[in-house]
């Protein structure tokens, strides 16, 4: 536990005199996708030195949720103004949802952000609302009333007299066996309201009057810590989703109204979170794709003459992304900004056993030579897939570590492949012999009459 700091969902550290953090680690879980589950017991396959034994049985989300319902009661118990509970994420994205309030006017900006909690916790699967806003201590501003003026005072005056009793002052110095010590005075009641009010000011002809009589006090508590874009306050609001039961998409189609009736009070709000990475991985995909796609196609000129050949071994490609999408099924793992990454690299990898069938087919027309030239390609094409499948098996199927973040690109990869390879052997060929209209021979038929 940490006491006067705290790790916020956005992954930042806060400090503050009010703040505590508590770490919990879990032990290992018990295998959960089918090949850790069925396949590695009975090889008795693992990569670990000293491997702990995995016993629990819960996901760290159902850990969390758990705890979360064992810590709601303390929060009103005890006066606590936030308390959530942030599971481990991989990745860059740390937090599902964040929305930035920017403007001036710091009364609407309250109001927009309970207004944002208020529309975000009912709904089904949002989990840990927070906001940034955490109010500073209180303070008390002495402002003089015309009777206190009348009698010649000043607020300047009036400071100089408090602070010589209610603020520490240094009265001497002397050495210890630290060097240098000063001596410092305080008085005892200072931190009491009643001690302030009943103060007595001296006057300058030697009277004294009370400090409630002759001015007012105005409570004021700012905030802790003030974050400022172009001089406007920004203030954030985050959350963060069980994706088993709603996306931070779909939370952000629901709260949209809400969202464009906070901007019509004048405040700018910035959505950041899972999908602002998602739309800059979407944007720099996107831009990747097609510059490949478009050197993947000169290449493939360079090799073949005509261009439908080209695309022919290029429209294996979307075939291939199918195969990706079973192995995180048969793994037990959602799609990934690596996963697309990968499906990105697969684009790359799996036209090579294209290149190899057609390149081998070019130029065939007779069917009884096709088929002889695709069966003399299955070997080369199967070695070159389970060569390249072998070596990504360490990371898809024993990934530990940092290197879990890799898995999802792996698997992309490797399982893309496996499917790409059976597209390679059988599609493409089909569709060679389809486009250059090759066609079995007929068998001879022999008729023989009998009288």
């Amino acid at each position: 536990m940490l006491s006067g700091k705290r790790r916020s969902l956005s992954n930042s550290w806060d400090t503050g005199t009010n703040l505590f953090y508590i770490s919990l680690e879990l032990e290992q879980q018990v295998p959960q996708n089918w090949v850790n589950h069925y396949v590695n017991p009975i090889l008795d396959l693992s990569f670990e030195f000293n491997p702990p034994e995995k016993t629990r049985e819960m996901t760290s989300a159902e850990v969390a949720k758990r705890v979360r319902a064992l810590i709601a009661p303390m929060q009103e118990m005890y006066g606590i103004d936030e308390l959530a509970v942030m599971e481990q994420k991989a990745g860059i994205v740390k937090t599902d949802i964040e929305l930035n309030l920017i403007g001036s006017d710091a009364i609407k900006m309250q109001k927009a952000i309970a207004l944002l909690e208020e529309r975000l916790k009912p709904i089904d699967g949002v989990k840990d609302v927070i906001n940034n806003i955490r109010l500073g201590k209180m303070e008390y501003k002495i402002k003089l009333n015309a009777y206190g003026e009348q009698l010649g005072l000043s607020e300047g005056a009036v400071a100089q007299v408090l602070s010589g009793y209610f603020l520490g002052s240094r009265k001497a110095q002397t050495f210890g066996s630290d060097g240098v010590v000063d001596i410092t005075t305080e008085y005892e009641q200072k931190d009491s309201l009643a001690t302030l009010n009943e103060f007595e000011i001296p006057l300058r002809d030697g009277r004294f009057v009370k400090l409630e009589d002759v001015a007012e006090f105005i409570k004021v508590q700012d905030y802790e810590i003030i974050e400022k874009e172009n001089g406007d306050v920004v203030k954030t609001v985050s959350a963060n989703v069980n994706k088993s039961i709603i996306t931070a998409s779909e939370v952000l189609d629901i709260i949209d109204p809400t969202i464009k009736e906070i901007r019509d009070e004048g405040i700018r709000v910035e959505i950041l979170g899972e999908k602002e990475k998602n739309q800059q991985l979407k944007n720099d995909m996107l831009t990747a794709a097609v510059f490949s796609l478009f050197i993947m196609l000169i290449l493939l000129l360079l090799i073949f003459p005509k261009i439908k050949y080209a695309l022919m071994i290029l429209s294996v490609i979307p075939f291939s992304i199918f195969g990706a999408l079973v192995g995180h099924k048969i793994m037990g793992m959602h799609m990934t900004m690596p996963s697309v990454i990968g499906l990105l690299g697969l684009a790359g990898v799996v036209i090579n056993d294209g290149i190899i069938m057609l390149d081998f087919l070019h130029g065939t027309r007779d069917a009884k030579k096709f088929y002889y030239k695709a069966k003399l390609r299955l070997r080369p094409i199967v070695i070159t897939t389970v060569t390249t499948f072998v070596g990504l098996s360490t990371l898809m199927f024993f990934a530990t570590g940092q290197a879990v973040i890799m898995q999802p690109l792996a698997i992309s990869l490797g399982f893309g492949l496996i499917w790409g390879t059976v597209m390679n052997l059988f599609y493409l060929p089909t569709l060679y012999a389809m486009v250059n209209g090759i066609k079995d021979e007929p068998v001879a038929q022999v008729q023989v009459n009998r009288k």
